[in-house]
């Protein structure tokens, strides 16, 4: 009897044990998962304009979205694309990045502030967009030329510009 008792109680322990130490995976697992689907913001985006018939969509779609990033440089305002694009949010959480972002950029976004900045032929510009949620708001960047490139190693020097 002795011998049950004493049995029983070690495989009770080794069913207590298992569902402890598997119970305790399981919040980390879930937590994972949790941090993932939090960390994996997607912006919806659109990106364009290159041709006339593209410009002319998306000027006539414009008012429906939070955010208008216009890239353009000399001075006859000619688009550019190719942009390096990056928008953060308020803590500085990137929410939309682009390696080749315009002539024009649209994202779709809620109302906060936000870090716009974009790199375009070495020379990086910022601005700062507080979105109400109400209005949209067009971001301009216009570059008004090409940067002095050092001989030596083929980079800009200073974020200069030059006429283009």
């Amino acid at each position: 009897m002795r011998f049950q008792l004493t049995n029983r109680r070690a495989s009770l322990g080794a069913m207590a044990a298992a569902v402890m130490m598997s119970a305790a995976a399981l919040p980390a697992r879930a937590q994972d998962e949790l941090v993932l689907l939090e960390t994996a913001r997607a912006t919806t985006f659109m990106n364009g304009g290159a041709s006339k018939e593209e410009e002319t969509y998306m000027r006539k779609i414009a008012k429906d979205w939070p955010l208008r990033m216009i890239f353009s440089e000399r001075k006859d305002n000619e688009f550019v694309a190719d942009v390096n694009l990056t928008v953060t949010d308020q803590r500085g959480s990137p929410v939309l990045v682009l390696n080749s972002g315009g002539p024009m950029t649209y994202a779709m976004l809620p109302a906060g502030k936000y870090r716009v900045t974009a790199r375009f032929h070495g020379i990086t510009e910022s601005r700062d967009v507080t979105l109400d949620g109400k209005e949209g708001k067009d971001v301009y960047f216009h570059w008004k030329g090409k940067p002095k490139i050092d001989p030596w190693d083929g980079k800009p020097i200073g974020g200069k510009q030059v006429p283009g």
